[in-house]
């Protein structure tokens, strides 16, 4: 959220994540990452020109275990704390957005404390349901207010002394634009993100099936078993692509796609990729997930492995009506990080009214 950053001084917490790693290879080459950024970069990094600093705490990932979490607590604020006193941090606001930063909010001295939940984390595969859960209870009592990423978890994260609103993800406009493309060969599909058991492979075998004068290439990490996939040999995985490096990745590309599964964990999300895709001004078409059907107006809703394959032949037959310039005006004017951080800094203004006129 840039005009955040632009206007305020930000000790941004890489934390590690909930799950206990397991002996495979995307586990060890995240392991690997971790311990090189303990490594090497130990010293607090600043990202200009948004007055970023970022801190990683050294962690140990077995938060199931009170004593690891203890002393996972202990090392988070007591780096988060050096660096809030050498930068003279004051009026500090802390915003989290996963549920194990119950065990650090409210040890800065907070003013005002906020929950940006972007996921229903206690239904994530390989998760500790109990733990999970009841990190988030705790999270909810010691903030102030909640932001959720999509309604339905707006809906579930609910307490009666508080006060839960949507803020749903938003875009880097500029960094997805991407030139219309003029020329037609072979059609591309594509799809970007990281590949995990949301994703409905029999929606890709359909296509790859049916379409087997397209190319469907998929950039990202892959963290499932995908090989039924492999065998296609119009499908392509590319791997881990960084941000930079996307667009010029993607330009290529002429529809895009979102085949998630639909699930009690996916009807909570709000994909941060389906506004990237639409970003690209190429047809999309997606899972009929609650925060995709709000957009239905600029994609094409797709139920069925049948009915993605049958936009694909409409897409690529110019048979099926698109109006790019209606869909990028849509998503410049509403849909951008600045749009998103201005609801945020409001809501942070009106608390802090509320709470001195009390």
């Amino acid at each position: 959220m840039r005009p955040l950053f632009a206007s305020n001084r930000f000790i941004w917490v890489e934390t590690i994540g909930l799950r206990s790693p397991h002996f495979s290879l995307y586990d060890l080459r995240r392991i690997g990452e971790k311990i090189k950024s303990w490594i090497f970069n130990s010293k607090t990094q600043k990202i200009n020109p948004e007055h970023i600093h970022v801190v990683s705490p050294f962690m140990i990932p077995l938060n199931q275990f009170k004593i690891v979490r203890k002393f996972n607590q202990w090392s988070v604020l007591r780096s988060v704390r050096k660096v809030a006193e050498q930068l003279q941090f004051k009026d500090i606001i802390s915003i989290s957005s996963v549920p194990n930063a119950a065990d650090y909010v409210g040890h800065f001295n907070e003013v005002t404390k906020i929950y940006y939940c972007v996921d229903e984390f206690s239904l994530w595969p390989g998760l500790n349901y109990d733990l999970v859960s009841s990190l988030e209870k705790k999270l909810l009592t010691k903030v102030d207010f909640i932001t959720a990423t999509s309604d339905q978890l707006s809906q579930s994260k609910v307490l009666k002394d508080k006060t839960t609103t949507t803020i749903t993800h938003g875009v880097d406009f500029e960094h997805f634009s991407i030139p219309e493309k003029t020329t037609l060969s072979k059609v591309k599909i594509c799809y970007f993100g990281l590949f995990d058991e949301r994703s409905d492979q029999d929606i890709i075998l359909k296509m790859a099936l049916d379409h087997q004068d397209c190319e469907i290439h998929l950039f990202g990490n892959v963290v499932c078993p995908v090989s039924k996939l492999e065998k296609c040999q119009n499908i392509t995985f590319h791997g881990s692509v960084s941000y930079a490096e996307l667009p010029a990745k993607i330009i290529d590309m002429d529809i895009f796609f979102l085949p998630y599964t639909e699930t009690d964990l996916t009807r909570f999300i709000n994909p941060l990729k389906l506004k990237e895709y639409l970003c690209t001004g190429r047809p999309v078409v997606a899972t009929p997930l609650p925060e995709v059907i709000k957009l239905k107006e600029y994609l094409s809703i797709a139920t069925t492995p049948d009915d993605f394959s049958a936009f694909i032949n409409l897409y690529k037959n110019k048979s099926r009506s698109f109006d790019r310039m209606k869909i990028l005006n849509y998503i410049k004017q509403n849909e951008t990080w600045q749009v998103k951080s201005q609801m945020m800094v409001k809501l942070i203004e009106d608390f802090e009214r509320s709470r001195q006129s009390k």
